[in-house]
């Protein structure tokens, strides 16, 4: 009989010795499972089955992979590509650019010899005809200076005329003086006549006063403005063109105008196409005259004009961006039965972000507008997107 030292010794042998050996018969169960497997794939592979016609099994098979997998790697090697199909458009191009309201005609007025203001005739918002008598300014002392040139323009007629009665009996040169005299004396009451009628302030057209800074009493400086006529009858809204723009616009042109201000659509024309650019914008000035008998249109104000140019009845209008440069020309992409085509073409006027093509593009063409920087002639394509052009330039999806 064991001590129950020996037998808690023997215990913990006995106890590792059974799992060990259940673990290692698992063990090999699973090796000798995938065995199996793997030898029964291999088998299944190699064996040809009545479907494929014997020994040839292996070769149909590989044919009919070859045969589904090509358009699937042709359609991965394909070039990712947007088009639109030309369609018939107005042939015309709409430029919307702000503008800012003056009078058709506007005046700062003033006296040019200065002086003593007499009288000032008129106020802030009157309405004068053309001619009308706004200011005097020192007329009193030039229409005394205009009377004392006449009294010496008679003077000096009077002599000329008694040297002439005399004649041989008086010398030569005496009566040469009588004539320089003269002379003098009707050139100073010629200039004594202008200074009176400067010295009376008249408005050049009918219009408006406005700004007034004129009073009766004060010194008015030579050449300083005393008061604004402005003709609000008809206004004129003037923008800034760019280089690109304004070759479009031509005299005549028919123009909208709308503003925060006055509700409605008011109709103008272009008036005057400046044409030399501002030195400091680099833009050309361009002015838009507009009936304003209701007087809704007033000086100051920013309005927005739209301006539509024609280009021509038979004319196909595209986007700048779709043309491609090659040392051999100018040209765009067709897709044609899944192929891209280089077709060439002959452009016109460019206008903004569109060119007009005169030559080369028909109805119906399918133009590549995406993509087709990477493209040369024959590569696949694959559309994933096809639109209309085009409307102000872009594409209709």
């Amino acid at each position: 009989m064991s001590s129950p030292g020996l037998r808690g010794r023997t215990h913990p042998r006995r106890l590792p010795g059974a799992p060990r050996g259940h673990l290692l018969q698992r063990s090999l169960q699973v090796k000798r499972t995938v065995f199996l497997s793997i030898v029964l794939a291999l088998s299944a592979a190699g064996c040809p089955s009545s479907e494929d016609g014997g020994g040839n099994g292996g070769t149909a098979r590989a044919d009919t992979s070859d045969t589904v997998l090509a358009p699937a790697v042709a359609r991965a090697a394909a070039t990712r590509v947007e088009l639109a199909v030309i369609e018939e458009s107005e042939a015309s191009i709409e430029l919307v650019l702000p503008g800012e309201i003056t009078g058709a005609r506007d005046a700062i007025l003033g006296s040019a010899m200065g002086g003593f203001i007499e009288r000032v005739l008129v106020e802030n918002g009157d309405e004068v005809r053309e001619g009308q008598v706004l200011v005097r300014v020192d007329t009193a002392m030039a229409s005394a200076r205009l009377a004392q040139s006449a009294v010496e323009l008679r003077s000096a007629e009077r002599e000329v005329g008694r040297g002439n009665r005399l004649g041989a009996s008086l010398a030569q040169a005496q009566r040469d003086a009588y004539q320089t005299r003269f002379d003098a004396a009707e050139a100073a009451h010629q200039s004594a006549r202008i200074a009176v009628s400067r010295s009376v302030i008249r408005a050049p057209f009918p219009g408006v006063i406005a700004n007034l800074e004129a009073d009766r009493g004060e010194i008015a400086v030579p050449g300083a403005p005393l008061l604004r006529l402005v003709d609000l009858d008809e206004v004129k809204v003037t923008i800034s063109v760019s280089d690109r723009d304004v070759v479009t616009l031509r005299e005549g042109m028919a123009a909208t105008i709308t503003t925060d201000a006055a509700s409605g659509v008011f109709e103008g024309s272009v008036s005057h196409v400046n044409p030399v650019a501002d030195l400091q914008t680099r833009s050309f000035l361009v002015d838009i005259s507009v009936a304003n008998s209701d007087r809704r249109l007033l000086p100051g104000m920013i309005a927005q004009v739209r301006v539509r140019a024609a280009l021509g009845e038979a004319a196909l209008i595209i986007p700048q961006d779709w043309v491609v440069t090659k040392l051999d020309g100018l040209g765009v992409y067709l897709e044609q039965d899944g192929q891209a085509v280089w077709r060439p073409i002959a452009l016109g006027p460019v206008v903004r972000h569109q060119v007009v093509v005169n030559e080369g593009l028909e109805l119906g063409a399918r133009v590549i507008t995406t993509g087709h920087r990477e493209l040369e002639e024959g590569d696949p394509v694959l559309v994933v997107r096809e639109g209309r052009c085009c409307t102000d330039g872009r594409v209709r999806f």
